[in-house]
């Protein structure tokens, strides 16, 4: 081999050598992302609009960039055997061909693979905004290749080694015997099982009877000037700094005013006193039907703290906060807390009890273990106004089935609180097992 041929291989040799360890370090960088760090990408900019369309497709980005390095790799030793079998002769040693090749395949692994991966782990937002562009560019091109490999697994795994496996059944009665079972106190015992029921209930609960209704969050709509954002937080006062619930400002869109955001009001205060521009978070939507068992799972795999419920046309009706779907798996009978914090109802005598007038009746029937009178309305709130065909004040009385409902305190900022009392029921605090 000529002296140039032999450094165009050399070159080539360290140009794919090059390629390898970009490779490899986006493959550490792009999946070693943290929820944290993905929420600091700017939508604005360009390399971080690229980071969040190939992380939106993980199966294919994954098997682009192994095809690549894969690639690479065996052309990459293509050329050190061309290289190597120029070193045989006799005035070379026949232990220089292996040193060669030894060499090789050390470089690829120390630097085409274990260092560019090192780095790509210790800066993952640095690593993927320098390549972001390029590799969408190359996996654009590679993606015809990538589904047709992705069909043929599909097919090879259902048809060669589908896996099948045999679903286990488990009812509540054996988790309950579980639980008896272990090496706990009786105390323990009855609080594990008040969870376990809680938590197998939250599949029967929907979001929209444990959201907060939209109307009980302040709502702006960006973006707008420095004034009217400083007039718009003096507006709240000082009512919300009590709930951290009721921080939460909802943001917007100026065309429909519909929700787009959520923000936290202290945040936006604080943007307010450093004149920075506010960075709220996009709203994750959720339909009103969708059980907490569900919502849950999606909080967890978003890394979220709050969504936002919809009707079946779109429109916001409420939020949901990840502490509510908390306080619903551990919520005990005895001390049933509502979705703002507050006791939900408590129990004042024989079939009477002190209820809000925001206590939704089907979680009602289900704390209480009864059944209420049928109604379209979804609130004690709403019955009383049903029936009263105005704002209910205290001191009005309404029957409802065999139940008297009683207005007995209307502040003026906060709650209704409710009595209900009926003479034909009797039901004692203990059967209340239910999740309210």
């Amino acid at each position: 081999m000529s002296s140039v041929a032999w450094l165009l291989v050399s070159v080539a040799l360290i140009g794919m050598l090059i390629l390898s360890a970009l490779f490899s370090a986006s493959e550490a960088a792009l999946f070693s992302l943290t929820s944290a760090q993905r929420l600091k990408l700017d939508s604005t900019r360009n390399s971080d609009r690229a980071i969040l369309r190939l992380l939106s497709n993980a199966s294919h980005l994954l098997t682009c960039i192994l095809l690549c390095n894969l690639a690479i790799n065996i052309t990459f030793f293509a050329c050190a055997n061309v290289l190597s079998s120029t070193l045989n002769g006799p005035d070379v040693g026949p232990a220089l061909p292996f040193l060669f090749a030894f060499a090789t395949v050390a470089s690829v692994i120390l630097f085409g693979e274990l260092l560019p991966k090192s780095v790509g782990v210790l800066a993952p937002l640095k690593i993927s905004r320098f390549i972001s562009l390029p590799m969408l560019g190359i996996m654009r091109l590679v993606l015809p290749l990538g589904k047709a490999m992705h069909t043929i697994n599909d097919i090879c795994r259902r048809l060669i080694w589908p896996g099948l496996v045999s679903e286990s059944i488990l009812e509540i009665s054996d988790l309950e015997r579980a639980i008896e079972l272990s090496e706990t106190d009786s105390k323990m015992i009855d609080l594990e099982k008040g969870i376990l029921q809680n938590t197998l209930q939250l599949s029967n609960i929907q979001a929209q009877e444990w959201m907060h209704p939209k109307s009980q969050f302040a709502s702006i709509s960006l973006p707008v000037s420095s004034e009217q954002m400083e007039d718009w937080i003096a507006e709240q006062g000082t009512e919300w700094t009590d709930d951290s619930k009721r921080r939460i400002a909802l943001i917007l869109s100026p065309v429909d005013s519909q929700v787009t955001a959520t923000m936290n009001i202290e945040q936006l205060r604080q943007a307010i006193r450093q004149r920075t521009t506010p960075a709220p978070q996009p709203a994750y939507f959720v339909p009103w039907c969708a059980n907490l068992a569900s919502v849950l799972q999606q909080l967890l795999k978003q890394d979220l703290k709050v969504v936002v419920v919809v009707n079946e046309r779109g429109d916001t009706i409420g939020v949901l906060f990840f502490e509510d779907i908390i306080e619903a798996i551990f919520a005990s009978p005895s001390a049933a807390i509502n979705t703002m914090g507050r006791p939900l109802f408590a129990k004042t005598g024989e079939a009477k009890w002190e209820v809000t007038g925001a206590t939704r009746i089907k979680q009602l029937e289900r704390s209480l273990g009864i059944k209420l009178p049928e109604t379209r309305d979804a609130t004690i709130a709403g019955v009383l106004q049903s029936q009263l065909r105005r704002l209910a004040q205290v001191g009005d009385h309404v029957a409802w089935g065999t139940f008297t409902l009683q207005v007995i305190d209307v502040p003026h900022r906060g709650k209704m609180y409710v009595q209900i009392t009926s003479s034909e029921i009797d039901i004692s605090e203990d059967e209340s097992g239910g999740i309210v």
